[in-house]
């Protein structure tokens, strides 16, 4: 059926059908208590009504500094309920660059736990009086506690969104420069979640667990279950034996995670078992094949790697459990959504070539706080990630920006980390360009050990020089105990630039 024929429904008409249709249904699991979808229905109205009658309204940013917590799902649906937008904001920066985001944002109010408010903020908080504060730990004096945090229920004759209004403010990972923050709709939400339950085949009898941050791309946390009326887990702690004990305590079918944690689970494969996962997907960051084959080979099912974006609201392209590939490919593009690959001109790449990726359909946003997408003159969202199509599959080859024109020919950073990846003693690779007088650049990379291995840079130099062509051969080469990284897990290549 086409996107156009079906009417995109409302977060909040979501859940109230939900708890119609579901009320003593356990919708989350927590280690501080259970929340049947009536008693969500009943928080979510409650607080919505305490937001409206201290102010907060439509427009309006409500800041969300919180980790994997109930109080994280109940506040954003609250602040959609009434046209507020929730900002989840990424407490792993700076302190000071948080302090700076508030500032600029301007928020009504502000919904954190203590441990994740930086002594700084209060300075910021000084300055804001009219700031409505609430502290989910109930600790901080002068804030509001969230067992306080309810009120008379926002009654149906209240306005309520539609699915085309504005349902929150998400920040772009800001790899490559400053973040940007995309606004997406109810529809937007609505349409990248339906195209994930149809391409993964989710359903009400599935348990979800999602480890990804709170900050990226929250609704993944909850919506899937939500939509389809299954349930899910919301666990902070992640080491091996506590989420495997949690996923058979509770029968999680569905996980979501980033590669790091799929390879500890490797790792640990042969004492741990999951009998009830069914859907093991990876996001967020590239799944080197070594990390898929030792998954399969430990519990017999793969890790379902999948590609989405802030822009287009989550994933686009996906394995799926009937039909995947574990080598590395992004997978196939997902239900609701268009895919192709263009040159620097606009035209389609033949299959087997490197091209940027572009994405069109009714999950990507219509744009950023006070920028505009970049798409081409026929809608299609330009996204800045140069991939290769074999057949129906999608490959990461590389950010466009990133790109190395080594005396002219193009090098892309992602090809030669991948063969840096393939060597048994390195666990993390990073390429950048760098300036050369004869060349105007060259590649220069940066590669962190495996656990208790040393690396020769001289054989690592071999190692590439037998498996590319010269010019994309590194001409520096440098060995770290770690690599910067950004919130969701990605490299900070911008930092390996400013060294």
């Amino acid at each position: 059926m086409k996107s156009s024929a079906i009417t995109a429904l409302p977060l909040h008409r979501v859940l109230a059908a939900q708890a119609g249709a579901l009320p003593e249904k356990i919708f989350l699991y927590h280690k501080d208590g259970n929340y049947s979808y009536a008693q969500l229905h009943d928080l979510v109205r409650r607080h919505a009504g305490f937001l409206l009658a201290h102010g907060v309204g439509r427009g309006d940013r409500v800041c969300l500094l919180l980790p994997r917590v109930p109080e994280l799902i109940v506040s954003f649906l609250a602040a959609t309920r009434i046209g507020a937008l929730p900002v989840p904001v990424n407490y792993l920066l700076p302190a000071e660059h948080v302090v700076q985001f508030l500032r600029d944002l301007q928020p009504r109010a502000i919904i954190a736990h203590d441990k994740l408010v930086p002594s700084v903020l209060d300075e910021f908080l000084a300055e804001e009086d009219q700031l409505l504060r609430i502290d989910v730990s109930n600790r901080r004096s002068r804030w509001v506690p969230w067992r306080q945090a309810f009120g008379e229920a926002i009654g149906t004759g209240e306005w309520e969104p539609a699915s085309e209004n504005l349902a929150y403010l998400n920040l772009t990972t800001g790899s490559s420069g400053q973040p940007k923050g995309a606004l997406a709709t109810h529809a937007n939400i609505y349409w990248n979640t339906r195209a994930a339950v149809e391409a993964l085949t989710l359903t009400q009898d599935d348990v979800h667990l999602c480890m990804f941050a709170a900050f990226a791309h929250p609704h993944e946390l909850f919506a899937r279950a939500l939509y389809t009326g299954a349930s899910l887990v919301m666990l902070e702690e992640l080491s091996p034996r506590i989420l495997v004990a949690t996923i058979r305590r509770h029968g999680v079918s569905c996980l979501m995670g980033l590669a790091p944690m799929y390879a500890m689970l490797a790792a640990h494969g042969g004492s741990l078992d999951m009998p009830s996962l069914r859907v093991a997907e990876s996001g967020g960051m590239y799944t080197r094949p070594e990390i898929n084959e030792a998954f399969f080979r430990a519990f017999g099912r793969p890790i379902l790697s999948v590609w989405g974006s802030t822009e287009t609201t989550g994933i686009a392209l996906a394995n799926t459990p009937d039909g995947y590939r574990i080598d590395g490919s992004m997978g196939r593009v997902c239900p609701h959504y268009q895919a192709r690959l263009v040159d620097e001109e606009g035209g389609d790449v033949p299959s087997g070539e490197i091209g940027e990726l572009c994405l069109r359909g009714p999950g990507v946003v219509g744009g950023y706080e006070g920028l505009t997408l970049a798409t081409d003159r026929d809608g299609w969202y330009l996204s800045g990630d140069m991939a290769r199509r074999d057949e129906a599959w999608y490959y990461f080859a590389g950010r466009k920006n990133e790109m190395i024109k080594v005396a002219g020919l193009k090098v892309h950073p992602a090809q030669i980390e991948l063969v840096l990846l393939e060597h048994p003693m390195v666990a993390e690779a990073a390429v950048v360009g760098i300036p050369d007088r004869r060349k105007g650049a060259v590649a220069k990379a940066f590669v962190v050990a495996m656990l208790g291995q040393g690396v020769d840079r001289d054989e690592l130099l071999h190692f590439c020089k037998q498996r590319m062509p010269s010019y994309m051969v590194p001409r520096q080469l440098e060995v770290w105990d770690s690599l910067p990284k950004i919130g969701s897990g990605k490299i900070n290549k911008r930092l390996l630039l400013e060294q």
